[in-house]
């Protein structure tokens, strides 16, 4: 049971609504198909339904209360209703305090970014698990405590209904600290305001999902959004983006770069080493510390220097955070090699935007040999931002010498759409072939290497699905690739 005034405490409430004191509340939900007798119901509108349609219905269900929008209007209302000015936001924060506001009892850190995130997020919680810091780990590849795995779904950050429970069941563990993936998404709708953070750092800016945010403004301000919410932010300015978020942030503010030498943290003489990882110095105002990662590829400089740069600012040495940093054998799904008994090497990395893509390919174009063939697989996702399908097709076209154009989670779309949008940028010059099923399309790169290729299987990383108009289905590029090659599961 909850007390709606503690629920609602701080909450500006529009209109003559009156709420006893002791009132209370036996649940909450956003869902009116889970509405029981004596809940609260928070309506929130989404892109494709709005649960204040669903009002009426959550009375006759049994709720106690509904939070609806403050422009709402019921010409007969069945049930108390309390207005707001943002239903979703107060939701996160409804829920933050039904939980016990574990922000309170935890040390967070947030990270944002189009690419680069959960890279940044895992060499953050590793150097802290490793000095002995009771750490969670929470993003794109689900959530993960002492040995413990929660899978998240689909979502980078989840809805609050189980984000802030979560958070709450970690505090009540004894975590200390929880390293979080901050997605543009769950930031334009308010999941993560009932929380605050020590500190938030964001990768860089370049352009995903436009379908959703309509423009780099309004994608750029989500992300923004999120310093709003912290006491520090540590900017990578090596985007116009990420700069002027740095200038406009109101939070206490640190900048890092590999190019801008005016920053509080900066990098200097780089090192690419190939299939074998980087290394770098990083200048700050206590000295140079010296950065070394197995994780190759030159965007490996820009999330090592921002991974250490909050670590410092959380207080720690650079002597630990160096030695943590070059402890990591790699990230799932992110410049991913496995290992196979074969003349030529496979990498699976979740490149699935042109700026991702851009910055894979040219690392391995810096440490192949000329006689290597870089050999790209890689689709686009239906249901999202198409604008970016020519770009990336003219992107692996004028990067790759052979390129295999397949799907990616299709999903309401036609793979055979999509790919026609792939090839409307790509250059026809470029070797390739079409073959719509990604796992025909494995094994065809596979069954056709040759000796020294490099092949990157682009787009889906980490994932072990596939979702098309069928729905969602089990899917591990891994499998496929051992299984054509002729070796066990690993």
């Amino acid at each position: 049971m909850y007390y709606i005034s503690e629920l609602l405490k701080d909450t500006e409430i529009y209109g003559n609504c009156a709420v006893s004191n002791d009132a209370r509340v036996t649940d909450i939900v956003s869902d009116s198909k889970k509405v029981t007798p004596g809940c609260m119901f928070v309506c929130l509108k989404g892109l494709r339904s709005d649960g204040h349609d669903y009002v009426s219905e959550a009375f006759r269900r049994g709720a106690y209360v509904v939070v609806c929008d403050e422009g709402y209007v019921q010409k007969k209302a069945s049930g108390l209703i309390i207005r707001v000015k943002d239903p979703r936001s107060e939701y996160a924060k409804i829920m933050s305090r039904a939980c016990g506001e574990p922000s309170k009892r935890l040390k967070l850190i947030a990270i944002t970014g189009t690419n680069g995130k959960t890279t940044v997020a895992t060499m953050i919680s590793s150097v802290l698990t490793g000095l002995g810091k009771r750490t969670v780990m929470m993003g794109t590849l689900g959530a993960y405590f002492e040995g413990e795995k929660t899978s998240l779904g689909t979502m980078t950050t989840p809805d609050p209904s189980v984000l802030y429970p979560l958070l709450e069941r970690y505090a009540d563990k004894g975590a200390e600290y929880v390293v979080m993936e901050a997605s543009s998404h769950a930031l334009a709708l308010g999941k993560l305001d009932g929380l605050k953070f020590k500190i938030s750092a964001v990768t860089n800016v370049t352009p995903e999902h436009l379908d959703f945010h309509g423009n780099m403004e309004e994608y750029a301000g989500a992300k923004a959004h999120l310093f709003e919410l912290s006491e520090r932010g540590v900017f990578c300015i090596d985007d116009e983006y990420t700069f002027c978020m740095a200038e406009k942030a109101r939070c206490d503010v640190r900048t890092c770069s590999v190019r801008n030498t005016y920053a509080d943290y900066v990098t200097e003489d780089e090192g690419l080493n190939g299939i074998y990882g980087v290394e770098f110095d990083l200048k700050t105002k206590y000295g140079k510390t010296h950065i070394k990662s197995k994780i190759p590829g030159v965007f490996t400089v820009s999330n090592a220097m921002l991974a250490a740069s909050v670590l410092i600012e959380l207080g720690f040495g650079s002597e630990d955070i160096s030695r943590g940093i070059a402890m990591i054998n790699g990230v799932r799904g992110r410049m991913e090699r496995l290992f196979l008994d074969t003349e030529y090497s496979v990498f699976i990395d979740f490149a699935h935007t042109p700026d991702a893509l851009t910055k894979l390919l040219e690392t391995v174009r810096v440490f192949k040999k000329p006689e290597q063939r870089i050999v790209t697989l890689f689709g686009c996702g239906g249901d999202r931002d198409p604008s970016k399908r020519s770009l990336m097709g003219a992107v692996a076209s004028r990067l790759s010498d052979f390129v295999i154009i397949t799907s990616d989670n299709s999903r309401s779309e036609e793979t055979s759409s999509i790919i026609s949008d792939i090839m409307s940028g790509f250059d026809s010059v470029c070797p390739h072939i079409v073959i719509e099923s990604r796992k025909k399309a494995i094994e065809y790169v596979i069954k056709n290497a040759e000796k020294g290729d490099i092949i990157l299987l682009c787009g889906k990383g980490h994932e072990e699905y596939e979702i098309d108009k069928s729905g969602i289905r089990p899917f591990s590029e891994r499998d496929i690739v051992y299984s054509a090659v002729g070796m066990d599961k690993r």
